[in-house]
């Protein structure tokens, strides 16, 4: 069998010949890192996240929680951007593989199911309480970068 560059003249061949099963070393499986998060005015702390969450994978999944969910957590003036807008900017970061939103930690654990995470990337703020943490193989955390975040640059 021919052997030249990522194997695909032996792919070709086989194919041309009616065999069209793939090898072993062909199917391979994407690593997916989940992160999820409120994202609601975007700053370099939350690109630098997004970008070391995809170095680690191959597929980045994002999980936005819904307006009702932010303001339970954050108060009554909070979010600042909706969900809808929250989704469009994330969507729109080039890290970002798909987007998906969830209002309870139920729906966050269904929602980390659906997407077949086997990865999720944390803010170190949050060690020790990470929901859905059980159903991935691996947690890395990341250290907050030029001490940003959306509380004290909205209340600042």
């Amino acid at each position: 069998m021919h052997k030249w560059k990522n194997g695909i003249a032996s792919r070709m061949i086989r194919e041309m010949e009616g065999d069209n099963t793939p090898e072993i070393s062909q199917v391979t499986t994407p690593i997916t890192i989940w992160v999820n998060g409120c994202f609601d005015i975007i700053h370099a702390g939350h690109i630098e996240l997004l970008k070391y969450a995809r170095s680690v994978g191959d597929r980045l999944v994002v999980g936005l929680d819904t307006d009702e969910r932010v303001q339970e957590s954050k108060g009554p003036t909070r979010p600042i951007n909706t969900l809808q807008h929250r989704k469009s900017v994330i969507e729109a970061i080039r890290y970002v593989d798909e987007v998906v939103a969830f209002g309870s930690d139920d729906a966050l654990r269904n929602a980390i199911l659906w997407s077949q995470a086997n990865i999720m990337v944390v803010g170190e703020e949050y060690r020790g309480r990470v929901i859905g943490s059980e159903l991935v193989k691996e947690i890395k955390y990341f250290n907050r970068l030029y001490n940003l975040s959306t509380t004290s640059i909205t209340s600042g």
